[in-house]
C-alpha cells in the first residue's frame, strides 16, 4: 500500500511551534512560582497574589496538553502512561524525602520529633497531606494530576458531542460537587481536589481546541477587563490554599484562577522575543517534574534544617529559590545516569539521552 505524507503548511507549522513554546514557557514561570511560594520570607504580598492563579494554571496547562485523539477511547493507556510518568515518581519522591527527613531528626540529638515517624508514610499511602504529615509537600499534585486527568478523560468521553454551554455546565457541577465534598473530608488522592479542578482543565483544553492562545494579544482591551477581574475577585477572595482545600469564595476562586491564568498566558506571548529569556523559562518547563519533587522534599528541606541547628540564620526567599531550582536540575543530571533512579524518579523504564521531564505530556 502507497503511504503519503501530509506535510503542515511552513505557516500552520510555524504557528503551532510558537503555541507550544508559550506553553512551555508557561510551565517554567508556573514551577518558579510554586518554587518561590515554597521559600521562606518570600513576600506575602506576592505569595497571596500567586496562590490565587499558580494551581489553576497548572491544571489548565494540563488540559491544554491532554491529548484527547489518544486518550478519549483508550483509559486503560492512559492509566498506565500516568502510572509511569506520575504515580511511581510520587512514591519514590515521597519515600526519598522521608529518608532524609528521619536521617536529619536523627542528626539533630536532643530535639524531639515534631511528627510521630510512621505518620509521614501513612501520608504518602493516603496519596494527600493529611494534617501537614506529607514531608515532601509539592508532590501531593502528582496524585491530584493522576486522578485529575482520569476524570476528564471519562467525562468527555460521554460529553465530548454536546455542545460547548453543555460542557461548562457540567464540568462546573463537577467542580463545586469536589467543592463542597472538602468540606466534610479530605478525600484519598485528592478526589475532590481533582473535581475542583476539572474546570481549570477545561478551560484549558477549550484553549487549544478552538486554538485561542493564537489569537490572544498581550496589550488589549481585553487584557484591563481581565487585570481588573482578576484584581477584584483575588482582593476580595480569602486566602487560597488548593492542598489544603481552602478557597473562600468559590465564585471568586474560579474567577481569580480564570483571569490569572489567561493573564499569565498573554504575558508570556509578550516574552518570547526575548530569546534568553525565552529559552530559560522554556527549559525549567520541560524540567518541571524533577523540580516539583526535587525542590522541596531535597533542598528546601535540608536547607531548612542547616539554617535552624547549623549556622542559625535565615536565607533570603530568592537565594533559596535559585539554590533550590539549580540544584534540582543538577540532581536529575545525576538521576538519568543511573536506570533505577531514572525509572523510579522520572517514571522512565530506560535510560535515555537527556531529555526534558516535564508534569505534562504532549503526546
Amino acid at each position: 500500500m502507497q503511504t503519503l505524507e501530509v506535510s503542515l503548511p511552513a505557516e500552520a507549522s510555524n504557528t503551532k511551534t510558537k503555541r507550544l513554546t508559550v506553553i512551555d514557557m508557561v510551565r517554567g514561570i508556573t514551577i518558579l512560582l510554586v518554587v518561590m511560594g515554597h521559600a521562606d520570607f518570600t513576600p506575602v504580598v506576592l505569595g497571596d497574589l500567586f496562590r490565587d492563579f499558580r494551581m489553576p494554571l497548572f491544571f489548565m496547562v494540563s488540559g491544554y496538553i491532554f491529548s484527547a485523539s489518544k486518550y478519549s477511547h483508550n483509559l486503560r493507556l492512559l492509566i498506565r502512561t500516568r502510572l509511569f510518568s506520575l504515580v511511581v515518581p510520587y512514591f519514590s519522591a515521597g519515600i526519598l524525602a522521608y529518608l532524609i527527613w528521619v536521617v536529619l531528626q536523627t542528626i539533630a540529638k536532643g530535639q524531639s520529633w515534631d511528627i510521630v515517624w510512621y505518620k509521614p508514610l501513612l501520608a504518602i499511602v493516603y496519596g494527600t497531606s493529611l494534617e501537614g504529615n506529607l514531608i515532601n509537600v509539592p508532590i501531593w499534585f502528582l496524585t491530584c494530576l493522576f486522578v485529575t486527568q482520569i476524570i476528564f478523560c471519562m467525562v468527555m468521553r460521554y460529553v465530548d458531542s454536546f455542545s460547548w454551554q453543555l460542557q461548562l455546565g457540567i464540568m462546573l457541577l463537577l467542580s463545586l460537587s469536589g467543592f463542597f465534598m472538602s468540606t466534610i473530608l479530605f478525600l484519598p488522592w485528592n478526589i475532590d481536589v481533582a473535581l475542583v479542578a476539572q474546570l481549570f482543565v477545561f478551560v484549558g483544553y477549550k484553549l487549544k481546541q478552538y486554538k485561542l492562545i493564537e489569537k490572544l494579544h498581550t496589550f488589549d482591551l481585553s487584557s484591563i477587563v481581565l487585570f481588573l477581574l482578576f484584581l477584584l475577585t483575588a482582593y476580595f477572595n480569602s486566602y487560597v490554599d488548593m492542598n489544603n482545600r481552602i478557597y473562600g469564595n468559590v465564585l471568586l476562586f474560579y474567577v481569580a484562577g480564570i483571569t490569572g491564568s489567561i493573564l499569565v498566558i498573554k504575558m508570556t506571548n509578550a516574552l518570547t522575543p526575548f530569546k534568553w529569556f525565552a529559552r530559560l523559562l522554556t527549559y525549567l518547563g520541560q524540567e518541571s517534574l524533577p523540580i516539583l519533587i526535587f525542590h522541596y522534599g531535597i533542598f528546601i528541606l535540608v536547607l531548612n534544617f542547616l539554617e535552624q541547628t547549623v549556622f542559625h540564620l535565615y536565607l533570603n526567599w530568592l537565594i533559596t529559590t535559585i539554590i533550590a531550582v539549580s540544584g534540582s536540575l543538577l540532581f536529575n543530571l545525576l538521576v538519568r545516569k543511573i536506570p533505577i533512579l531514572h525509572f523510579l524518579l522520572n517514571g522512565k523504564r530506560t535510560p535515555v539521552r537527556p531529555q526534558p521531564l516535564a508534569l505534562w505530556s504532549r503526546v
